[in-house]
């Protein structure tokens, strides 16, 4: 029987959000924290039940990336890998090489930017990364909105099944440390919360 491990990035992986401190690394503190309190009314909105996780994320991303290069993006993506280091939980770690050396699939399953996980994954071996996606236009410029659905709670189960509609018939995995994950630990034989 193949076997597939799931793990959520943010919090799991790592000890934090990666978004936050991929913010300022990317643009820098000071435009980072300008971009925040930009977006604290729609971020009161969304811990107030009014506005969608989705739509508070793609505000506060908007406000850092709109008009970006993207070939700068995904160049700062890969320079922040190394960050990423220094973020990871070691025993999360140890659970990934041990799948690993089990021949099992590892798969990142994360709301985070896709752009800045997969250099990091690729470095430890993971080729499969299912993530939010930023949307690009004709100049290769970032938008500022997302191209996918924002990659959290229902949305990770739901692209989980569209890569592997036959899940059932793999022995699963599923390690999650928030209720953003709990869409994808119900689809797992053996869910871990972090």
């Amino acid at each position: 029987m193949k076997k597939i491990a799931f793990f959520d990035f943010d919090g799991t992986i790592t000890d934090n959000d990666t978004f936050i401190e991929f913010a300022k690394f990317s643009v820098g503190k000071s435009a980072f924290y300008k971009a925040f309190f930009q977006s604290i009314p729609i971020l009161c909105l969304w811990k107030l039940g009014l506005k969608s996780n989705s739509e508070a994320k793609q505000k506060l991303f908007s406000r850092l990336y709109r008009g970006m290069d993207y070939t700068k993006f995904q160049e700062l993506c890969t320079k922040f890998r190394s960050l990423i280091d220094l973020q990871t939980r070691s025993e999360i770690i140890d659970a990934i090489m041990q799948h690993k050396s089990s021949g099992d699939q590892v798969v990142i399953v994360s709301a985070s930017i896709g752009d800045w996980i997969r250099p990091w994954a690729a470095v430890n071996g993971i080729d499969n990364v299912i993530a939010t996606e930023a949307e690009i236009d004709q100049s290769n410029r970032l938008t500022g909105r997302f191209a996918t659905k924002n990659c959290h709670g229902k949305e990770k189960a739901i692209r989980i099944q569209h890569q592997f509609p036959k899940i059932a018939d793999y022995e699963t995995w599923g390690y999650g440390d928030s209720s953003g994950d709990n869409e994808m630990l119900s689809l797992v034989n053996h869910p871990k919360r972090v």
